[in-house]
């Protein structure tokens, strides 16, 4: 299977071509920890382990495209491990836009490599002209992430739990 489109180290395919092979699904939910999903939404926050994973990514793609980031070159078989993911909710000109990566490979740069990949995807296939990004304060990698992006802090919530970035084409 070809890539949608790449980075220097990673390797972008829709989830949803991903899941033409059933066992992938697995393996994509398995990157779903608590401390990976402790920011996203609660329905991202109990993804499950087993031959559900298929049915309950699928129910997802109803929502947002997902974008898996895996090695480069690796091979797609039941046992690949993705890096990470990008969940995009579109609305026109606008998007929303969450990322994750395998905590496994938190401090690697993968967070940064996969934010830029996608925003040069959305950029050059979309006609999406605005994204906005939510952080926890407190993630550090996160929000250098974000910034290394060309994203710029928007607001901070009221209670301090949330971070609110965008980033205009």
């Amino acid at each position: 299977m070809t890539p949608l489109f790449q980075t220097s180290r990673l390797d972008f395919y829709t989830c949803s071509a991903l899941l033409e092979t059933p066992e992938c699904a697995t393996s994509i939910v398995k990157i779903l920890t608590p401390s990976v999903v402790s920011f996203l939404p609660q329905d991202w926050q109990s993804p499950p382990q087993d031959c559900d994973a298929h049915h309950w990514l699928n129910g997802k793609l109803k929502e947002a495209e997902i974008y898996i980031a895996v090695p480069k070159s690796s091979p797609l078989n039941s046992t690949f491990h993705p890096i990470g993911l990008a969940i995009v909710h579109s609305e026109q000109y606008s998007a929303h836009l969450g990322y994750l990566v395998a905590e496994q490979d938190w401090g690697k740069g993968y967070g940064t490599e996969l934010l830029s990949g996608v925003m040069g995807y959305l950029r050059q296939n979309t006609p999406i002209k605005t994204v906005h990004a939510g952080v926890d304060p407190n993630n550090l990698g996160s929000i250098r992430a974000l910034e290394k992006c060309r994203f710029e802090l928007a607001q901070t919530s009221v209670a301090g739990r949330n971070a609110f970035y965008i980033h205009r084409f």
